[in-house]
């Protein structure tokens, strides 16, 4: 009894885990650089986005939004 509900919520966990690697949420004005397997594969641009969990990562995050210059 007490073995089958370890393994339940060990098994519920790595859900959640899987569930939350998947979903990024891009913010607007920003780029995100996705990695899969350490080889560039895509740009992330703003908004819902969702990746291969374990095996896409985020390399590099740069921000799009216009910049005042003194000149």
């Amino acid at each position: 009894m007490e073995s089958t509900l370890i393994i339940t919520g060990i098994i519920a966990v790595l859900i959640v885990v899987t569930l939350v690697k998947t979903i990024c949420i891009v913010p607007q004005a920003e780029v995100q650089v996705i990695e899969r397997l350490g080889r560039f594969h895509r740009v992330l641009s703003g908004g819902l986005n969702i990746l291969v969990p374990f095996v896409d990562q985020v390399r590099a995050r740069y921000n799009t939004q216009e910049q005042l210059i003194d000149i």
